[in-house]
């Protein structure tokens, strides 16, 4: 992936030419906002607070061979299925070039629908972990098998955007990493068992400590975050991956996360949860509505 080697712990790669969504109503430059939501006063808004996953091959950007529980998904939840979809293909047009070129041909790709929320009125700064890593515990004679996971996920990265709301927000501070690692270690030694990632149930208290801390630590850092129009490519793991944070959402928001992989991960991953492969659902929509494909596809 040498295309990829450019790229520092995150990139925001632009995918459009216009940085205003296709359903947003004309306005002069003397009206035009200073926000980083240009979506304000789109026609598209939300319904319910729910996801759409696929996992599988890159998928073709073509609303009609798209999967059945996309269709169902955006009835359910978007009040314009068609806005929805002149935001959504260009984006998965983009992402089959990119990820082909960069030796990729399978990904997890989740629509994250939210309606507005208190919840992250206080940034909740992290790295993300390898996606595709076993959990549990680790001990002590297999750290040369912790030390190889480390190394791969450190390798790892994903691709975002938001078609709708706010952006995430990224820390450029070239010390925003360095304390996160400090603060981690830190709470670390609290611990009662030694884990994989702050995810773990068992250590969900310690995940919590570090998030307060470092929203406290981080307050009036310089943040960025990415145009309408653009994706957010960005590393993961304790070494090069990108502080990140979800932003404060007080308007409806569409959230598009995207993790590349194998084939091989892909379905090692669905099997560890009784799925087949390739496979999409929706979660969330209301109860009789949930619909979930699964398709062979050509090898």
């Amino acid at each position: 992936m040498d295309l990829l080697s450019q790229y520092g712990s995150y990139e925001f790669l632009p995918y459009l030419s216009n940085s205003s969504p296709p359903d947003t109503p004309q306005r002069s430059l003397a009206k035009i906002l200073p926000s980083t939501q240009p979506q304000a006063e789109s026609s598209l808004t939300l319904q319910n607070t729910s996801t759409w996953t696929y996992c599988g091959p890159l998928l073709v950007p073509n609303s009609i061979t798209l999967p059945p529980s996309l269709h169902t998904w955006t009835t359910t939840t978007v009040s314009s299925p068609s806005a929805f979809f002149s935001r959504l293909l260009p984006l998965l047009t983009f992402l089959r070039t990119f990820l082909s070129e960069a030796g990729v041909h399978h990904y997890w790709l989740t629509v994250r629908a939210t309606k507005p929320t208190t919840e992250y009125d206080k940034p909740r700064w992290h790295v993300d972990d390898d996606f595709f890593a076993p959990t549990g515990s680790i001990d002590g004679d297999r750290v040369q098998e912790k030390k190889s996971r480390r190394e791969k996920s450190e390798a790892r990265w994903k691709v975002c955007t938001t078609l709708l709301g706010p952006s995430t927000l990224f820390l450029p501070s070239p010390t925003a990493l360095p304390h996160l690692r400090r603060v981690k270690s830190h709470q670390k030694k609290s611990r009662e068992h030694p884990c994989t990632s702050v995810r773990c149930l068992g250590c969900a208290d310690t995940g919590d400590v570090i998030r307060q801390t470092l929203a406290k630590d981080f307050t009036g850092e310089d943040v960025e975050s990415h145009k309408y129009g653009e994706v957010a490519f960005f590393r993961l793991g304790d070494q090069k991956g990108a502080v990140h944070s979800e932003p404060k959402c007080d308007v409806d928001r569409i959230f598009i996360n995207v993790v590349p992989g194998t084939e091989e991960e892909m379905r090692a991953l669905m099997a560890r949860w009784g799925m087949g492969f390739p496979r999409a659902w929706c979660f969330g929509v209301p109860v009789g509505l949930v619909r979930s494909d699964e398709f062979d596809r050509p090898k």
